[in-house]
């Protein structure tokens, strides 16, 4: 069975619906079933992409109302609130990170590419990672005063190798 684009907006809209609400039980058993790979559910790179493109339309929306020309730009979080590099993320992550640049950009290949390389070769646990990370940040981004610019965007923990949590 061929995942409907119309399902995946529909479970990302659901996924974003229970970070928003705190519903944590409900959001870990969807994040599992929605990062298991299944016939039945949509592909996650389809719902990754539904969740980078509510991003990137509220950023855009955010830049277009405050008359902002510069380049997009984002600033990434450690769970302690410092300061951290893309280049220091987990692939993964960082793969997100530049889908969503690239989507406000309306770089939509780039974007494209980067969602596969975030969605395609990881294990269960990294791609609930690269999910809670679309669905913390785009949330946050909803979230915030529509004044603050540029967005910042918390990483969490498990999201830079190497580093202690």
């Amino acid at each position: 069975m061929k995942s409907s684009p119309r399902r995946a907006h529909t479970v990302a809209r659901d996924l974003l619906s229970l970070t928003r609400a705190g519903e944590a039980d409900r959001l870990a058993t969807a994040l599992v079933s929605t990062a298991s790979s299944t016939r039945h559910g949509p592909a996650l790179d389809d719902v990754v992409g539904r969740l980078v493109d509510t991003f990137s339309l509220a950023a855009k929306d955010r830049r277009r109302s405050l008359r902002i020309r510069e380049p997009f730009t984002l600033r990434l979080r450690d769970p302690a609130g410092m300061a951290v590099q893309p280049d220091r993320l987990d692939p993964a992550v960082r793969a997100i990170a530049r889908a969503i640049a690239a989507s406000v950009r309306d770089d939509r290949d780039a974007c494209a590419d980067q969602i596969g390389e975030a969605c395609e070769n990881g294990d269960l646990t990294q791609r609930i990672r690269v999910l809670a990370h679309c669905l913390v940040w785009t949330s946050d981004l909803l979230s915030t005063d529509t004044t603050a610019y540029p967005p910042v965007l918390s990483c969490l923990k498990g999201s830079m190798p190497g580093r202690p949590q």
